[in-house]
């Protein structure tokens, strides 16, 4: 186990400056924080949103890598959005955080309440800041040359934007995340900025009852670097005028020039109390480090305030 952890070490040395990835993505958007990939999301209700997450990686391991994020958006004046979320995430040695602040705008696409029908722009800036922990590497050769670092931080300034729509129960999006501000060559001083990432989304609120429907969905990350992630969703939810139960399924398979894999396979619980809401997930591995690292998970916490910041509401 100590030969594996230092391999994983110097693969990680190795490319700590040459590339970095902002927020990672896992369920965020299926409990409440699409806003956080998708800054044309910002301020889509009449409320303030709070939302709070917690993902934890390979729990067999002790330090296990982890991710927390907060944000909070909402209709600021007229048709306008606004929102900003801070992340951080810790990966053995490798911690990273940033903060992200941005606008939107929507236009009605009919004349019905609840902001049902509606479509939105919207652009946001991520100022991101990386740093790696020489002290926390422990290896038998301690003086290894290769180990031995000289520069531990890295900051990046990126700009995100995005479309997105709702009309008639179909839901969809298109956002593209990561793009350098600053060192945005594509190696600058040996750093390379996060490889440019879209992601493209489309579901369908399906009604079969007065409370209840089904929600089948498909996101695609594609980036860069050629490599594409798709994630297949299906969630059910049972609904009254003031509370809702949500769970279902989300399966994750990634695909490259290399090869094509299984990623994970995992379950979806959200619950809306008024205006508070709670979700989980867990992420059931299909790959073979899943025998070592073991499963993951992920808690999210939300709640939606009256709006305090637009109290003439929304204009259509």
């Amino acid at each position: 186990m100590r030969k594996l952890y230092a391999i994983v070490c110097l693969a990680l040395l190795s490319n700590a400056y040459k590339a970095q990835e902002s927020l990672p993505y896992y369920q965020q958007y299926l409990l409440d924080g699409d806003f956080l990939f998708n800054p044309a999301q910002y301020g889509k209700t009449d409320e303030v949103q709070l939302n709070l997450n917690y993902q934890q990686q390979f729990s067999k391991f002790s330090e296990s890598p982890n991710v927390q994020s907060v944000g909070i958006n909402a209709n600021i004046f007229d048709r306008v959005g606004a929102g900003i979320s801070v992340f951080r995430d810790s990966n053995g040695p490798i911690s990273a955080g940033g903060i992200t602040a941005g606008a939107s705008y929507f236009i009605p696409l009919s004349s019905e309440g609840d902001r049902k029908d509606q479509f939105s722009f919207g652009t946001s800036v991520n100022f991101y800041n990386m740093n790696f922990d020489y002290s926390k590497i422990n290896t038998e050769e301690g003086y290894d040359p290769l180990l031995q670092g000289n520069e531990s931080n890295i900051f990046m300034v990126y700009a995100n934007f995005g479309l997105a729509a709702t009309y008639r129960n179909l839901f969809g999006g298109v956002s593209v995340n990561d793009i350098a501000l600053s060192n945005d060559q594509s190696i600058v001083n040996n750093y390379e900025p996060s490889p440019i990432k879209f992601f493209l989304n489309l579901g369908y609120d399906w009604h079969v009852g007065d409370n209840i429907f089904f929600t089948p969905s498909v996101l695609v990350n594609l980036n860069t670097n050629s490599t594409r992630l798709i994630d297949y969703n299906l969630m059910a939810t049972f609904f009254n005028d003031i509370n809702s139960f949500s769970f279902g399924v989300s399966y994750r398979a990634a695909q490259n020039r290399f090869d094509n894999q299984q990623l994970q396979i995992a379950p979806v619980v959200k619950v809306k109390f008024n205006k508070f809401m709670v979700g989980a997930t867990y992420n059931l591995g299909l790959s073979d480090i899943q025998d070592y690292g073991g499963n993951s998970f992920m808690l999210s916490v939300g709640y939606n305030f009256d709006n305090f910041i637009n109290r003439r509401g929304y204009r259509y």
